[in-house]
């Protein structure tokens, strides 16, 4: 393999470490939009944020041995078209950023962070401004791989009762309890905070429910910075409607980007972000670190990190 086709565009550095690796390469970078079947044809290594490729694409790939995706989503690629192809994600990247994001929304909630730069910009000294405290909270985290694991970790520093969930309660280190998910209603009574994290497969889409909301204290938290479809609008708007939940966080959503008709703005206990919570400087470095440990063993895939069973999605 030498026909490297990215639709993202690689600082020189990176392109340049590409060459060191594999000297015989051939790297060029194509607008998504207007990459051609010819381009498509060369490409025996593609990489992407894995958005750009649909199921009329496929047998132009004539040539195509290996999928980088630089982004942990695989949900809106041809998974059941690309059997006979490698595809590596750059799934653990985002652990750093999605916690500092996660707690930093958390706290601005408990602290009333808007309230009081709201005040500050009107003046006024508030007497007896009570805050939150995260000691001793219960969050309860939908996924224990790399992401929910670190951020489980960074809560107990503060001293939160970590709660995982995965798919057969296996213990990860980070958490005081692990659960599989089908025992979510069982325990999710006890959660003051529930993150989710899940990726979006067939298995989670639609996992949260008017119940699952029905079982939750009126005053906790529900973020969300995995994917939108964990939960249809339908039953959030209806948890904030019947008041059954706190706080909203939401990082992402069923269809994005948001219009300014969505029923979600007229809510004042929703924190809106624009699918922001893994997007730092660090991410593309992190991302082409996956990638190019892979180029060095493009010849043993079993050496190679995070391959992906297209027929899981995972």
């Amino acid at each position: 393999m030498k026909n490297i086709v990215s639709t993202i565009r690689l600082p020189d550095k990176m392109i340049a470490g590409i060459k060191e690796v594999l000297p015989q390469a051939n790297y060029e970078h194509v607008r998504s939009r207007e990459m051609t079947a010819k381009e498509r044809e060369r490409a025996e290594i593609f990489v992407t944020y894995g958005t750009d490729m649909t199921e009329e694409h496929v047998p132009e790939f004539k040539n195509l041995k290996w999928i980088m995706v630089m982004s942990a989503g695989l949900e809106m690629m041809p998974l059941d078209k690309l059997e006979d192809v490698l595809i590596t994600n750059a799934t653990g990247i985002h652990k750093i950023q999605m916690t500092e994001y996660t707690i930093g929304l958390i706290l601005s909630h408990y602290k009333d962070f808007n309230l009081l730069h709201e005040d500050q910009k009107a003046k006024h000294w508030r007497k007896n401004a009570f805050t939150t405290e995260l000691y001793g909270k219960t969050t309860h985290i939908l996924g224990t791989g790399s992401i929910g694991s670190h951020l489980a970790k960074v809560l107990q520093a503060f001293g939160v009762n970590t709660v995982g969930y995965n798919t057969n309660g296996r213990e990860v280190e980070g958490f005081n309890e692990t659960y599989p998910l089908d025992e979510l209603m069982n325990h999710i009574g006890r959660a003051d905070i529930l993150v989710n994290i899940l990726p979006s497969t067939e298995a989670t889409v639609g996992l949260l429910t008017d119940g699952h909301f029905d079982e939750m204290k009126d005053d906790s938290i529900f973020v969300n910075i995995g994917r939108g479809d964990i939960a249809a609008d339908e039953v959030l708007l209806n948890a904030l409607e019947q008041k059954k939940i706190g706080q909203l966080i939401l990082d992402v959503f069923n269809d994005e980007p948001l219009t300014g008709e969505s029923p979600f703005y007229k809510y004042d206990n929703v924190t809106i972000t624009p699918h922001a919570s893994s997007k730092t400087s660090g991410y593309i470095e992190r991302a082409f670190d996956i990638f190019e440990h892979n180029l060095k063993h493009i010849d043993d895939y079993s050496k190679m990190e995070n391959v992906i069973d297209s027929k899981k999605g995972y």
